[in-house]
């Protein structure tokens, strides 16, 4: 099982210490590093996405099971070039909703999230309100539509469709709940842009109920309108 790590966003400048030791491993939603690593995982014809999920450890090729019916669409392609980043020479398989690699060992997907339900969380700062709604599409990607409201520039709006960072193998995220300043464990998801980083963390287990939403311009710096966003949080589903 992942171990935790202090939550501290990949594009904002004062965290490139602390991250960059893995996201210059992974670099998973950056097209600039070359995909030389494909040629060890043999796909199949059933498409990029589903073929990736299938390819087997060389030590249990008879272990590979198909996705669930809601998940079949199976891991997206930022997703999977950051795995191959991540795993070097090392095969990857999926068996359920668990990913298993020869480096790491194994962890699950985090499936908090309904597959195509949008679930809300809101927040509050000062005179604005905060809305995120998220839809899990599959095991990595959520659709993702934010809104602030309030303040002369109102309504701002981000939306998109962001994956997850393949490092949850190694360690959860650990925001600290703005209310309650109590840590908790979550996964991000990543988008990047010409002009947008977003960086979405989604509470596991009994803290699923909390969100976290960091909006950076191309150089990492924190959008104004949307810097210093409350811990989001849902009704109960």
């Amino acid at each position: 099982m992942p171990s935790c790590r202090v939550y501290s966003s990949r594009f904002a400048p004062a965290a490139c210490g602390a991250l960059l030791l893995l996201f210059t491993g992974l670099e998973a939603c950056s097209p600039k590093k070359a995909d030389d690593q494909a040629a060890t995982q043999a796909p199949t014809s059933a498409g990029p996405d589903t073929a990736a999920t299938q390819v087997p450890l060389a030590s249990d090729s008879a272990s590979t099971a198909a996705l669930p019916t809601a998940d079949s669409t199976a891991l997206s392609p930022k997703f999977l070039k950051g795995l191959r980043d991540l795993a070097g020479a090392g095969a990857y398989q999926v068996k359920g909703k668990t990913l298993v690699m020869d480096a790491f060992g194994s962890a699950d997907f985090p499936t908090d999230l309904p597959v195509g339900k949008p679930v809300t969380y809101t927040g509050r700062q000062g005179t604005h309100t905060i809305s995120l709604t998220l839809t899990r599409l599959n095991y990595t990607s959520v659709r993702f539509a934010a809104e602030l409201l309030g303040g002369k520039n109102s309504p701002r709006q981000e939306e998109g469709v962001a994956d997850l960072n393949p490092g949850f193998m190694m360690a959860a995220e650990v925001p600290e709940d703005t209310e309650s300043q109590v840590s908790y464990g979550a996964s991000e998801y990543m988008l990047e842009t010409p002009t947008r980083n977003i960086s979405i963390l989604v509470g596991l287990g009994p803290d699923a109920d909390k969100a976290e939403l960091g909006v950076y311009d191309a150089t990492g710096k924190p959008v104004a309108a949307w810097q210093g966003v409350p811990t989001l949080r849902r009704l109960a589903l």
